[in-house]
């Protein structure tokens, strides 16, 4: 091995010497590209582990496993500001999904592991790809001419502790006919959620007055439809489209029953939720190359989506008749419109520029009404939102490659946008707009110090994307009150740094990379005091009852996160892999109210996976574990946050996440494989203070102690290909 000359990289080089030494000759089939940033894994790797989707390859691949956990957080609805540059880290044939509903970890279970010709784990830059990332990046390889049509079936069912049997059923259908290829997908899933509360009430001098018992339960029916189809022309462009319709019918029904003690009374709470909602997508991209100019791409996607959130609350006294007590009805409707397109060349042998713009169009629309026991409409309540944002973007970006080991990837954006508000219950003043301009600067610079040590330097400046459903009135059926909106709110301004380090082991047997981050925020949004002209004039924060969303000024984040996954082929387990990840992370802010430091709302300070996967391919057997928490101040807590207004909050993770899973090959194409979720019941402690007045007077009411438990999950389900 050759080591640079730095002293400080080579201490870090031998702390791994050990590990790496262990190592014995390659089980895995790859091959390192002249830049050693990218292995290669072929067809040949993935023959004994009989793969039926892309996903059953991915999850065989050493470094993957966070990735995938990554790539099932659904996309739809998520907050994100157009395509931009960032995009996915598991790409097919170089190109993202032209989706955003069309989420990738639908996409890894639907596409063939037939139709796959190779995949690729690249780390850091690297000309040419639809994304920029400062990590790693999966790009999977398509066959240009599949073998043949497939079908995938899976059927099954899951259960709920202490609830009845739920059925899920999918069908997926690929195939190529002439230039053509084609996918089509029907998911099918029922599911049954059960959380247990015990809340625990007392009051300032510690005596409790209340005891609760909670149970919620929520029954889920989910269809999806998914098409996909890709055309290949004989002068070398290539057209893609795809599709997707989403409907869900949920029903909830939440029973609190209170012992009230000081006065020997009981009292029930029912709250009942009616919410269906429905997105639909499409999507796609062109794609030319011209003969001197370079590679042409231009990506689309129209979606809409709407939720109608319908709560009914009813109650009785010392078990009499249920009677309701109110009612809300929370809607949502929002949509966007994108078009992306960039023209990408290569000159010089070691320069690729893209240059391009985008155009994003966001819809978003909120209404709430509120009513009273007798039906009547509480009209202080009353709110009907539209906001849309358009946003354009001009960037461009830069690739130069020094030598084979070294790479700087620089890139500016400037981007315009116009946010405009409408109260569409007045007829006077509808419409309030505002003006923003950015300009995003991002620099990353990769140095290979030798074919498995590398350096990755980032800078970027990032425009968060607003959530629009905090320009309006909201429902909080938790408090069951109405929480305001603020129409001036900004985006957050984030400049971000981060220094990695990277140690991939010999013969494929892992790697191991750790990354140190500062972001600086402005702009930061949280809790303001929500202004009373009568009550509070000078908008004083300490003298404020009542809060909404509003930028409170600067922020800070910082931290590390280190990466490890490792084939235990040191102690006879060539096809075990074991994947770990930890984040360590401080933030910072001034809180309006109290006028004092404290962390950022609900920003982990912890957070920790650990993945284990192991297939015993002689006998077609897999299994494998997942474990995953967050946690505030130690390793074995969870998520912390506090409201910074009239309420403080704690959230606490006693038991972590974890999931378990066996499947068995049998009868050749034929899979079943049986799960278990929220093995620990995912137990949770959560403290509130209520204060009287401003939380900065101090002045409690009552203090809130709640326990909870998520029940398991059990889940079987058989695969067949065809």
């Amino acid at each position: 091995m050759i080591y640079p000359k730095n002293t400080f990289v080579k201490t870090l080089i031998s702390g791994f010497a050990a590990t790496t030494l262990l190592s014995t000759p390659a089980i895995a089939q790859n091959a390192l590209d002249s830049n050693s940033a990218t292995v290669t894994y072929d067809e040949n790797y993935f023959i004994q582990y009989k793969p039926v989707t892309l996903r059953d390859m991915l999850r065989s691949v050493p470094g993957t496993a966070a990735l995938l956990a990554t790539a099932d957080g659904t996309a739809a609805f998520n907050g994100n500001r157009g395509f931009g540059s960032a995009g996915d880290q598991i790409l097919i044939d170089g190109n993202r999904i032209a989706g955003k509903a069309n989420s990738l970890g639908l996409q890894l279970d639907r596409i063939q592991a037939s139709s796959v010709s190779h995949i690729e784990l690249i780390r850091g830059t690297k000309a040419g790809l639809d994304v920029q990332s400062e990590g790693l990046i999966i790009n999977v390889i398509m066959k240009e001419n599949a073998s043949k049509s497939n079908t995938v079936f899976t059927g099954g069912g899951q259960i709920s502790e202490g609830g009845g049997i739920n059925r899920l059923g999918k069908v997926t259908h690929t195939g190529e006919k002439n230039k053509f290829k084609y996918l089509f997908s029907v998911d099918y899933t029922q599911k049954e959620t059960r959380k247990n509360f015990n809340d625990s009430f007392f009051d300032s001098t510690n005596l409790q007055f209340e005891d609760n018992s909670l149970t919620n339960i929520t029954d889920s029916s989910k269809i999806f439809l998914n098409s996909n189809i890709e055309y290949n022309a004989k002068s070398g462009d290539i057209i893609r489209l795809n599709g997707q319709f989403e409907y869900d019918d949920q029903d909830m029904i939440e029973t609190d029953n209170q012992i009230l003690l000081l006065s020997n009374e009981t009292n029930t709470v029912i709250r009942t939720q009616d919410h269906d909602p429905i997105h639909w997508e499409v999507g796609g991209d062109y794609q030319h190359q011209f003969e001197n100019l370079g590679l042409s791409k231009t990506l689309f996607v129209i979606n809409k989506g709407s939720h109608d959130f319908n709560n009914e609350f009813m109650g009785a006294l010392n078990n009499a008749e249920l009677l309701r007590t109110s009612g809300n009805l929370y809607k949502i409707r929002h949509g966007e419109k994108i078009l992306r397109s960039t023209l990408t060349n290569t000159f010089g042998e070691n320069h690729t520029a893209e240059v391009g713009g985008e155009v994003a169009i966001n819809d978003f629309n909120t209404a709430n009404t509120s009513t009273r026991a007798d039906g009547t409409i509480n009209l202080s309540n009353l709110s009907d939102n539209d906001v849309q944002e358009v946003r354009y973007e001009a960037f461009m970006s830069h690739n130069y490659a020094f030598s084979s080991d070294i790479s700087l990837q620089s890139s500016l954006n400037a981007e315009w946008s116009k946010i405009t508000q409408t109260n569409n219950l007045v007829t006077v003043n509808q419409d309030f707009s505002r003006n923003f301009f950015y300009l995003k600067p991002r620099m990353n610079l990769r140095y290979d110090l030798n074919e498995r040590n590398q350096l990755r330097i980032t800078v970027e400046r990032k425009i968060s994307q607003l959530n629009f459903g905090d320009f309006g009135n909201s429902f909080d059926a938790e408090d069951n009150e109405v929480d305001a909106g603020n129409a001036e709110l900004r985006p957050e301004d984030r400049w971000e740094f981060s220094l990695a380090y990277e140690n991939r082991f010999a013969d494929d047997q892992g790697s191991f990379s750790i990354k140190a981050f500062y972001n600086n925020i402005r702009d930061h949004v949280a809790k303001v005091a929500k202004p009373d002209p009568i009550l509070n004039p000078t908008n004083n924060p300490q003298l404020a009852t009542l809060s909404l969303p509003g930028n409170i000024g600067t922020a800070k984040e910082y931290g590390f996160e280190a990466n490890g996954n490792l084939r235990l082929k040191i102690i006879n387990l060539p096809n075990a892999i074991i994947t770990a990840k930890y984040i360590l992370r401080e933030t910072d802010t001034l809180d309006p109210f109290l006028g004092t430091n404290r962390p950022i709302i609900y920003k982990q300070k912890h957070e920790w996976l650990i993945n284990f996967q192991h297939d015993l391919t002689e006998i077609g057997t897999s299994y494998g574990f997942n474990i995953t928490n967050k946690a505030p101040t130690g390793l074995s807590g969870g998520t912390i946050g506090f409201r910074t207004d009239v309420t403080e909050q704690w959230e606490n993770t006693i038991n972590p996440k974890a999931s378990f899973y066996v499947e068995q090959k049998i009868l050749g194409k034929m899979k079943l494989r049986f799960d278990v979720e929220n093995i620990f019941e995912a137990k949770t402690a959560y403290q509130k203070t209520k204060f009287a007045g401003n939380i900065s007077l101090k002045n409690v009411l009552f203090n809130e102690y709640r326990a909870a438990a998520e029940q398991r999950v059990y889940k079987l389900t058989m695969q067949r290909s065809f």
